[in-house]
């Protein structure tokens, strides 16, 4: 048994989930995967009918499992507790909310999942959570499902990859999330906004750089600080492309070439910020030429223009990728960093099509955000913030929407409180 032990032993310690109402804290079983019986890892399986597993190094130990699969894309291979009874499963309270943890190496996406166990239901898929793209050096799963239903003792977390990828896990942790969820600082009901059906400017950078002037547009809502705001249709609108200085109106220039807007509010934390999306026209201008990475980006928690999370919903390059900002370095006195893996050409832009966007950030029990990114309803990625480039941006912040080169205009803006 010694020599199994050294075989399967892997890397880092099992998260616990203190339960109310019980003594002791439950945890992953075999969550390290340094337990074996005949040479099988205790509580654990792969799945699929093509999926194979095998020993390979772990993150910061001997070894941790690798599951690969053998079939196509369309199929799919899982590793996970096993739920051939409720032994392996997890105890859990219903109403409350857990962060499914994990380290990873995968050449697909990887989707988290978690399996229910009621005594009336057995067990069931009950949560799906974002995917996260394929990576090679190691990543970070960070997932928090839904408060548990009424009628669950037990769950099962799972990590499924496409039927011909490889995947290796490490470090299985969970965690009651319960009071990362709790928003003294979030609206009770969902932020939204309108705009007029008459053509109007709503605000601008001249508001900004213009505090005591009488003549400048000036919202409640939204603070531009490059560019210019318009309202068209009932839509907002960020006007013409161009680069030159706007007057009180933006009759003779918009400067929406390089567009920054944020809520004036800004306390918005576990938060959902979608909206409708046209993106009508991707140009340049002779002092903004042409990048990669023009296109549409939602802002959340912006702390100020160095200390931000941006989550690009629509880029030249089709590219869709979520990043940070911190402050100090080449970009307007900051540095982006890229968290996670970005996705090629995920998302192609077709000028004058609606699309709903929107992205979500979330504190995790371990000190780790968490922000998805979807587009036209679907998830399309997740990433992690353990603390890249600088500290986790966790406190409540302002929201927004960044644009460059691109004409756009936007609709049903909403910020909902998670």
């Amino acid at each position: 048994m010694l020599q199994l032990k050294r075989w399967f032993i892997a890397a880092g310690c099992v998260g616990a989930v203190v339960v109310p109402g019980t003594a002791q804290a439950a945890t992953v079983p075999n969550g390290a995967f340094d337990k074996a019986t005949a040479g099988k890892l205790d509580c654990w399986e792969a799945t699929g009918a093509t999926a194979t597993l095998a020993l390979v190094a772990g993150r910061s130990d001997s070894a941790a499992p690798q599951v690969r699969g053998r079939a196509t894309v369309a199929d799919s291979v899982e590793w996970g507790l096993s739920r051939a009874s409720t032994t392996c499963g997890i105890s859990v309270t219903a109403g409350r909310s857990y962060t499914i943890g994990a380290w990873y190496q995968a050449t697909s996406m990887v989707r988290p999942s978690v399996y229910a166990y009621g005594k009336s239901t057995g067990w069931t898929k009950w949560f799906t959570g974002a995917p996260y793209a394929g990576s090679t050096p190691w990543d970070r799963i960070e997932t928090t499902t839904p408060p548990v239903p009424a009628g669950t003792q037990k769950m099962a977390m799972a990590f499924a990859v496409d039927g011909n990828a490889k995947l290796v896990i490490d470090d299985v942790t969970v965690a009651d999330a319960t009071s990362q969820l709790q928003k003294p600082n979030a609206p009770a009901e969902p932020f939204t906004t309108s705009f007029p059906e008459s053509a109007t400017l709503v605000t601008s950078e001249y508001a900004v750089n213009n505090p005591t002037r009488t003549d400048a547009a000036r919202s409640s809502v939204w603070t531009v600080t490059s560019g210019s705001l318009f309202a068209s249709a009932g839509n907002g609108d960020t006007g013409q492309i161009d680069a030159g200085r706007p007057n009180a109106t933006s009759s003779n220039f918009t400067d929406s070439s390089v567009f920054r807007m944020n809520t004036v509010r800004a306390d918005f934390k576990n938060v959902t910020v979608s909206f409708n999306l046209n993106v009508q026209e991707i140009g340049s201008t002779p002092r903004t030429p042409a990048v990669a990475y023009d296109g549409v980006h939602i802002w959340l928690r912006h702390k100020s223009q160095y200390y931000l999370y941006a989550a690009s919903v629509a880029r030249r390059d089709g590219k869709v990728v979520i990043k940070k900002k911190c402050p100090g370095g080449p970009s307007n006195d900051g540095t982006y960093y890229t968290l996670g893996k970005e996705i090629p050409a995920a998302v192609p832009v077709t000028p004058g099509q609606w699309t709903k966007v929107s992205a979500s950030v979330q504190n995790n029990p371990s000190g780790s955000v968490t922000i998805i990114l979807s587009v036209g309803g679907q998830q399309l990625i997740s990433a992690v913030d353990t603390g890249v480039g600088c500290a986790p941006i966790k406190a409540g912040a302002a929201v927004g929407v960044r644009g460059d080169n691109t004409r756009f205009q936007f609709n049903s803006f909403t910020a909902t409180a998670l």
